[in-house]
């Protein structure tokens, strides 16, 4: 239970808290290993580098016995890492001996004492060996190639380590060395790096703190604003502005979601201005519809042949514009998928383009169609022939007095596009990105020619990026418009 609380309170926290408590974790954490490491492994540590210091030291014997260092160095090295060192040949004589600036235990020794280390060493086999000599404890530690011997007083304040290493010279002789390190009492020197510790603690947590405030104020003040005011974005009020400053993503968020608060406020006015603009487009066929229907009913005589067929038109009118809206809604939901087949793209674009030219005769309307040879798709017929007419009908509708309409058909290896460009006034270069949306429904200065839902761009978009296709415009105002779109083939 109080482990499901904590999870929800966690959960439930602001992204200052969180970031509190990750910088507040991460302080404790690392104090912790420090205070850890000081109290249980300080000793240790320590004990391990004048263990080091006798290996290097050593090593460093041996390297001047070969002739690879100089003598100096060994000297200097010596009174550095205070250590003593006494080297026997084989035949057990002392050739060097070196005492340190600390009181040497080996140099104390006997030297039969000292034989009797060396011999231990070649005895031992690698085993671990202890032995008692008057006030201190020999411990034994063996290991490849070297003999390690630790003496503690009864105290157990000083501990010596005594490092053997047995080695082959270059000229054959073989050398015994022994090294003498002194890990000397250090507990004044644990209670000083203790309070050292302390004091940095708490120097770090006053920092932490320091730092909680400026991350605060840098970082989670900014989001938790740009936070309030999504929230008041969410309600619909789409003036709200982001200018929120801080670190680089601070910035790129806050204009981002100025740009969203801009977008939607553009759709909001689109769907206002499609809803008007059906509502418009209802209006008139269901005004159509009722008022024959009454002059039907009423009037004697009205009712007949030529009333009914404005009837059927207007209703067809209307079954096609929630056709429209259906068709719509189904492919963008993914409810039906294209019915892929293989057709002659260019003869369909000629039917369309032929039967539209001839249902616009007496309107003036003259179309052309350019082309280089006839080419077969594999693709959606009746989808791809949607999405001509609708380009087409779109055309029409938007043409200036000159109504010339020209239709051009371009073939690569992979792909087919189709362009259809119109003489009427263009299209703002703000609103381009618009026109493809269900909402958006253009005005034109002349009287359509074309029935139109202001779905038509919509579906096209729609249909040709069913088939992973793309579409687009090309336009300026005053110089008319090319729509196309381009599908593989």
């Amino acid at each position: 239970m109080i482990f499901k609380r904590l999870k929800d309170y966690y959960h439930d926290m602001s992204i200052r808290g969180r970031i509190h408590l990750y910088i507040m974790a991460f302080i404790m954490f690392l104090m912790a290993i420090l205070w850890v490491i000081q109290v249980v492994f300080f000793n240790a540590i320590y004990k391990l580098v004048k263990r080091n210091e006798a290996t290097e030291v050593a090593q460093l014997v041996a390297q001047v016995i070969n002739g690879e260092k100089r003598v100096e160095m060994l000297v200097e090295d010596v009174a550095a890492k205070e250590v003593c060192i006494v080297v026997f040949n084989s035949k057990m004589q002392q050739v060097q001996s070196l005492d340190g600036p600390r009181e040497c235990i080996i140099h104390k020794m006997s030297h039969q004492e000292k034989i009797d280390i060396v011999n231990g060493v070649k005895d031992t086999n690698n085993r671990f060996l202890e032995y008692t000599q008057e006030d201190v404890t020999y411990r034994l530690v063996t290991g490849a190639g070297s003999r390690d011997f630790r003496f503690f007083s009864n105290d157990e304040k000083v501990e010596t380590f005594v490092y053997v290493n047995k080695i082959v010279a270059n000229d054959g002789e073989e050398y015994s060395i022994l090294v003498n390190a002194q890990a000397v009492p250090i507990n004044s020197i644990i209670d000083t790096s203790r309070m050292v510790l302390a004091i940095v603690t708490m120097f770090t947590f006053v920092f932490a703190f320091m730092l909680l405030i400026f991350v605060a104020r840098t970082i989670s003040d900014p989001i938790e604003l740009i936070n309030k005011k999504a929230k008041i974005l969410a309600k619909g009020r789409y003036d709200v502005e982001f200018d929120i400053k801080g670190y680089k993503e601070i910035n790129e968020l806050s204009e981002t979601m100025d740009s969203t608060a801009k977008e939607l406020s553009n759709l909001e006015n689109l769907r206002r201005e499609f809803i008007a603009n059906v509502s418009h487009d209802l209006r008139t066929p269901l005004t159509m519809i009722s008022g024959y229907a009454e002059v039907m009913r009423d009037i004697p005589g009205e009712n007949n042949s030529e009333n009914a067929q404005v009837i059927i038109n207007e209703t067809k009118r209307l079954n096609n514009m929630v056709g429209d809206i259906l068709s719509l809604s189904k492919i963008q939901s993914g409810a039906i998928k294209p019915n892929i087949q293989s057709y002659n793209i260019t003869e369909q674009i000629e039917q369309i383009v032929k039967n539209m030219s001839e249902m616009l005769k007496s309107d003036g309307f003259k179309f052309t169609f350019n082309k280089e040879r006839y080419i077969t798709i594999e693709a959606d017929q009746i989808m791809i022939n949607r999405s001509f007419y609708n380009l087409l009908a779109n055309a029409v509708n938007y043409s200036e007095d000159k109504k010339d309409i020209t239709i051009t058909q371009t073939v690569t290896d992979k792909t087919v596009k189709i362009e259809v460009t119109d003489s009427g006034k263009g299209i703002s270069e703000h609103m381009q990105p618009y026109i493809w949306e269900r909402y958006y429904k253009g005005t034109s200065s002349s009287k359509k020619s074309i029935a139109s839902s202001g779905l038509g761009l919509s579906i096209v978009k729609t249909f040709v990026e069913a088939h992973g296709g793309v579409c687009g415009v090309k336009s300026k105002e005053g110089t008319g418009s090319t729509f196309w779109f381009e599908i593989k083939r």
